[in-house]
């Protein structure tokens, strides 16, 4: 009778020992498992910021394609215009070459795009002045102003000193900016509002020529 109790404790002891080493294995499986979860939702994270930056890489990369693309079908316009302005021009000066008087065709040479401004036309040789001819016409009637190319009619306004908007000298238009200009601009080449038709070509054709 006195040696069951010692038994009874001793097998007592024992069980709790094997629980708190049973606990204590519990708890470390769990620590584990909260790490496994703690570096999968980084993992994840990871993988999800990831994939957000190659998405807006992405769309930059689809915006500056689809600027270059504009750009390039704005400079084969402009080239392309170029190259009629200079074979009309070529055959003008033939026909004045040999004294001819060029057919009148019952079509316009050419068509004025909406918005263009409607002052007499500017030419240096159309100014009225001693020794020269003065037409006497808008701009969008003037064939002279009007078979000019893009970058030539660019030119002749940066050289006056005049409006890119109205095409009024600076000193008489009111403003200095082609911002606060009200006369309306609209380019059907390149679906814009910031310039006219008869001035619009290729980014590089504008360095040099249009102020800051």
């Amino acid at each position: 009778m006195e040696q069951n109790p010692p038994k009874s404790i001793a097998s007592i002891k024992e069980k709790l020992k094997k629980s708190r080493e049973r606990e204590e294995e519990c708890a470390t499986n769990l620590q584990l498992l909260r790490q496994d979860l703690i570096k999968a939702r980084t993992a994840a994270i990871d993988v999800v910021m990831a994939h957000q930056k190659a998405v807006v890489k992405l769309d930059e990369e689809l915006e500056e394609n689809a600027k270059d693309l504009k750009n390039v079908h704005v400079h084969f316009l402009s080239e392309r215009e170029a190259l009629l302005s200079s074979f009309v021009g070529s055959l003008l000066r033939k026909e004045k070459a040999t004294g001819k008087t060029p057919p009148q065709p019952d079509a316009p040479r050419f068509v004025a795009p909406l918005h263009t401004p409607t002052i007499l036309c500017f030419l240096r040789t159309h100014l009225g002045k001693p020794g020269m001819l003065y037409c006497g016409r808008k701009v969008l009637e003037c064939e002279d102003f009007m078979l000019k190319t893009n970058r030539e009619r660019m030119e002749l306004l940066f050289a006056q000193h005049r409006c890119f908007g109205c095409f009024l000298p600076l000193s008489v238009a009111g403003h200095l900016k082609l911002s606060d200009c009200p006369h309306p601009r609209y380019c059907a080449i390149c679906d814009s509002k910031d310039h006219h038709q008869i001035l619009c070509a290729a980014r590089r054709v504008y360095q040099g020529v249009i102020p800051e």
